[in-house]
């Protein structure tokens, strides 16, 4: 990243980054277009290239920045210490709010990069990232979780990933809620309903997987 990016306010490096995460999420590496990062960041092509001289660079600094973001943003803090599975599904839920307020497509890029490695030449570097981060979003919904709790005529693994399906589903399902309200980002918003709403659906799941 050149230092001029690094000078510019960072509510327009913000806008830049989100631009570009929908961009290349939406298109693909290879029919990303410059021209339009630029026009829906509000700038010029020629001060999108003097902040990033390629568009290679442009989205190796979009994977440098998206692991910084789930690192610091996500991974950093869970709180492994909660052993009820529920309970971290709660508080992963939350965390991902968090993020989506000020990088809507910073995940979901991150998921992007992550699965199409092979095909957008990581340095070194980014690649032990990778690694790094694989390992630990591993261990998100299961790094010491009481199993205990659950009942003993499903096999877990098979509880786990219908509980795992249907937040996914409920989140995709949300995100298209917004979507259709034209919420770029979901700042200045009540959170409140949605996540009363979520939580009585893991109460559900909770009384369907757990022991009585």
């Amino acid at each position: 990243m050149s230092e001029a990016f690094e000078r510019i306010p960072l509510e327009k490096q913000e806008r830049i980054v989100n631009t570009a995460f929908v961009e290349f999420c939406e298109k693909g590496y290879e029919q990303a277009s410059t021209n339009h990062i630029a026009k829906e960041a509000g700038i010029g092509k020629g001060t999108l290239f003097y902040y990033f001289n390629t568009k290679q660079s442009l989205f190796h600094y979009l994977i440098e920045k998206a692991f910084t973001i789930a690192q610091e943003e996500y991974l950093n803090k869970i709180n492994f210490e909660t052993k009820d599975f529920f309970e971290r599904i709660k508080q992963t839920t939350e965390l991902k709010w968090e993020v989506y307020e000020r990088y809507p497509y910073a995940l979901k890029f991150l998921a992007f990069a992550m699965m199409h490695a092979e095909e957008t030449d990581l340095s070194d570097e980014l690649s032990v990232k990778r690694k790094e981060a694989e390992a630990k979003w591993a261990g998100v919904l299961t790094q010491n979780i009481d199993f205990s709790k659950f009942r003993e005529d499903i096999p877990k693994e098979t509880a786990f990933n219908l509980i795992r399906w249907t937040v996914e589903g409920y989140r995709q399902e949300l995100e298209a809620r917004m979507k259709q309200l034209q919420f770029e980002t979901m700042e200045n918003q009540d959170l409140r309903p949605y996540y009363e709403e979520f939580y009585g659906y893991l109460e559900t799941l909770k009384t369907i997987y757990y022991n009585e």
